[in-house]
Parts: structure tokens; sequence; C-alpha cells
């Protein structure tokens, strides 16, 4: 079995490489977590980016953003994450913004991964928050996307991934735009050095898209990174800690024009 999800997450790896070259932005939204771009975060990344985590393990996670320093647009979200065997699936719901104003979103994500390769679709809808809760209120806009990820060590120690979250959308607009990020890892052991890219919203095909660039290093049960990214120049710095239960963690992405955006989570199980 296991050789049969390396073919079938390589040709999905592939087939998102060749649509990133009619791609455009990718930026996290509604399950957003705290963490290094690499290896993917149980549950929320799967969630997120479409990514499963290389490990077998289930957890529940939550996690609230609050966006360029604006104390109304706030992103609370919680998902629960299975891993067995190859088996990697993902339930979540989220919050952001104040009613009226503000959006619900329901997310699934169900993929497969071994130890050297992993792939996903997920699919997430919104219902305008009319009401405090948002899904149950009448005439209130809907929208839904759906799209995948895939990853695959290379070599030793390398990974390569391809994100696109929203290779098909229907109704209300997404309240950002996201197609592709492709990027890729090297693990020093103990240290991890990353990069990737993004397109930019509004450039025309084939410009240049956003690059981030990030550098992470675990001192025995901490996790300390670093990112730095343009379009236009920012960086941020982000802190974990877990225990094989627990894992907490909280990170900072300053803007030179916009707010800080502030993130934090807190895990229970699926410990990295």
């Amino acid at each position: 079995m296991s050789a049969a999800v390396l073919r079938v997450v390589r040709v999905l790896a592939r087939a998102l490489a060749w649509i990133g070259l009619l791609a455009a932005p990718a930026a996290a939204q509604d399950f957003a977590a705290p963490a290094p771009a690499w290896p993917p975060a149980p549950a929320l990344a799967l969630l997120e980016r479409g990514l499963p985590p290389p490990a077998a393990s289930s957890c529940l996670a939550g996690t609230v953003t609050r966006w360029d320093g604006v104390a109304a647009l706030v992103t609370r979200g919680a998902a629960l994450g299975i891993g067995r065997r190859a088996l990697r699936a993902a339930l979540g719901v989220s919050q952001t913004g104040e009613p009226d104003v503000g959006w619900t979103a329901l997310g699934l994500a169900v993929g497969a991964a071994t130890a050297g390769a992993g792939g996903a679709l997920r699919a997430v809808a919104r219902r305008d928050r009319t009401t405090a809760f948002g899904f149950d209120a009448r005439g209130a806009a809907v929208g839904l996307e759906v799209g995948g990820g895939a990853w695959v060590e290379a070599t030793g120690g390398v990974h390569v991934w391809a994100s696109a979250p929203q290779l098909w959308t229907r109704g209300e607009a997404p309240p950002l735009s996201r197609r592709l990020e492709i990027g890729g890892a090297v693990d020093f052991g103990g240290a991890a050095l990353w990069l990737g890219r993004a397109g930019v919203v509004g450039h025309p095909r084939g410009s240049r898209g956003e690059y981030a660039i990030g550098l992470a290093a675990a001192a025995g049960p901490m996790v300390v990174w670093l990112v730095a990214r343009d379009q236009p120049p920012r960086g941020g710095v982000g802190l974990s800690a877990a225990t094989h239960a627990v894992r907490v963690a909280a990170e900072v992405e300053g803007h030179p024009v916009l707010g800080e955006t502030a993130r934090m989570s807190l895990g229970l199980g699926g410990g990295r």
C-alpha cells in the first residue's frame, strides 16, 4: 500500500506544480497556525494548506490570529486531526470578525502520507455571520473552495511541496485569493532552512511572486523560528514548546504599513 500511496502523491505533486505556472497568491486565513513552514502542523496545516504531516498521530488543536493589529479582525479556530497508518484527515471550524462583518468557516481535509511523500484534498465552506454563529443564519452569502497539496522527500533531509488551496471556487468569493505555494526545506538535524514562493495578487502571469525564507532551530522541547518575506519586505519570529501531550506556540509578524499579525495555538496530542 505504501508504494501505491507514494505513486499517487507524486502524481498529485507534479500536477499541482504544473497548475502553479498559471497561479497567483497563497495567503493563510481560516486555519492559520504559528509554525515553521516545514514540517506541516498536524490538523491545521492539513486544513489550511492541504499538506498532511509525515507522522501518523491524532490531535486536537485550537488557534487564534489577530490580523494586522485590528481588534475586530480576529480568527478563532479549532480542528481535530486523525492519523492512522497512511490515512490523514482533519475537520475544523473557525470564525473571523464580528457578526454582520465576519464569517464562519467549516473545513474538511482527507489525504495520505508515508515517510517519503504525502498529499491531500481540502475543502472549506464559508457563510457570512449575520448571527453570532453564522451557519444558522438564513439568506447569508455562502462560498465554497476546494484544493489540495502534496509533498515529497526529494532526497535525505530535503523536502519539496506544492499547495493549491483554491483550485475550484463556487458562490461567494473567498476573503483572500489563494492559488499556489511552492517551497522546499532542508533538515540539518536540529535546524531547518526553508524557501517558498507564492504569486502576488494582481500581478500578470509569469511575473515574480512573493518569496519567503525561514530558519528554525530546536533545543530540547522548544523550537524557535525566523521568517522573512518580500512584497513588501517584512519579517516574523515564532516560538513553540511541546511535551508528549501538549504543544503551545506563538508567532508575531510585522508589516511596514499595517499592524502586527499575532498568532497563538494550543495542541493536544500529535506532538511534533
